[in-house]
């Protein structure tokens, strides 16, 4: 199999932060509601995490975030839920869903800010620093964004001595099994090209269905796929066997990769050392195959 060979993903920043204005100054918030896990390690890495009152389901981490009262799944907020423990800020994920529980929060006059996704290193540090304005920490969050771009720069070095480009085919199931690939727009997307990757499946925007025909046409260098999806179709074995791959090469050749929800999919603080890993997951496999 050639080398892979990559050149530095550029971090291109746009967050749009909408229906919030911030001032300088802003008052810190007793009764926060966090909806998204990006934004709760944020809020907790910030030394904040005791005026949270409620998170919604996926954030878990760290272990003091599992133990608050949730108000649903991200994808499936329910707006009473959230108003139900009378907060004075709800900070929202812009991968909520449905958008008309967001919407029905924001009209019940609760102050809101709602951030659309941003899929770069650069996202990760603009919702640091809005979160800790937003909290009156803003000298906390320059200290944190300093941290997390260090962290990011030390991941670039080592990412750029292992010298990696690989195509890529990030692959979901749905609860019903159904095989998907992701493509632009995703956060799975955000993830191949923060590891110098192509995504074989770029063309389409979203989630689309998968066939095995379309992944043999594909010919991805390495597949990725999330943890907890590898166990929603019987673990490690089953996703190398699954009929949707089984016949790639890369599947065939064992460079299949598992992909963790929280420290890389979020987009959160602790991706820059989750990426790292991941790439030298891949650059060891490579080695292996060249040596073999």
């Amino acid at each position: 199999m050639p080398k892979f060979m990559r050149s530095p993903p550029a971090i291109v920043a746009i967050v749009a932060i909408l229906a919030v204005q911030i001032t300088p100054g802003a008052h810190a918030q007793d009764r926060v509601v966090s909806v998204g896990g990006d934004l709760t390690e944020i809020i907790y890495a910030l030394g904040a995490g005791e005026r949270i009152v409620a998170t919604d389901s996926t954030s878990v981490y760290p272990e003091a975030a599992g133990q608050t009262p949730k108000v649903g799944y991200l994808r499936r907020l329910s707006a009473e839920g959230v108003l139900s423990v009378e907060p004075d800020l709800v900070l929202v994920s812009g991968a909520a869903r449905p958008r008309e529980a967001v919407a029905q929060i924001r009209a019940a006059g609760v102050r809101m800010i709602e951030m659309e996704p941003d899929y770069t290193i650069g996202g990760v540090l603009e919702k640091t620093r809005i979160v800790a304005e937003t909290l009156g920490l803003e000298a906390r969050g320059r200290t944190f964004a300093a941290e997390i771009e260090r962290a990011w720069a030390d991941a670039q070095r080592a990412m750029d001595a292992l010298d990696i480009s690989p195509s890529v085919l990030f692959f979901a199931a749905t609860p019903d099994g159904a095989p998907r690939a992701a493509g632009a727009d995703t956060a799975a997307d955000g993830v191949i090209r923060l590891i110098g990757g192509r995504n074989v499946f770029a063309d389409h925007s979203g989630y689309k269905s998968l066939s095995l025909e379309a992944a043999v046409a594909a010919d991805p260098d390495i597949i990725l796929i999330m943890t907890h999806h590898a166990d929603r179709v019987g673990g490690a074995e089953a996703v190398y066997a699954h009929p949707a791959l089984s016949l790639t090469t890369a599947a065939k050749e064992r460079r299949i990769f598992f992909v963790d929800q929280l420290s890389v999919m979020q987009f959160g603080p602790r991706m820059p050392a989750a990426i790292a890993s991941l790439v030298a997951d891949i650059a060891a496999s490579q080695a292996a195959h060249d040596d073999s």
